[in-house]
């Protein structure tokens, strides 16, 4: 599930069957974190309110924050 930090940290709560249904949930944009005012950690907690559990990655593809571990994620999954 894609949760880009402009859509705001409630889209868990507007959208559970969305988070209920994927595997894992990432966060993208994170570059642009601070400047859209997204609290990380209430996204996170409304994520793990919807699917306890569920990894997040947190990546940004212009700064390239966090798409090793993603990218470190996918190879190592089986279809």
């Amino acid at each position: 599930m894609l949760l880009s930090v402009t859509e705001g940290e409630d889209k868990p709560l507007k959208y559970p069957t969305i988070f209920n249904s994927a595997d894992v949930a990432i966060l993208t944009k994170m570059d642009l974190a601070e400047v859209a005012e997204f609290d990380e950690e209430m996204a996170n907690r409304n994520i793990q309110a919807v699917r306890p559990g569920m990894k997040v990655f947190e990546v940004s593809a212009k700064t390239g924050e966090g798409m090793d571990e993603y990218l470190e994620f996918l190879r190592c999954t089986p279809l």
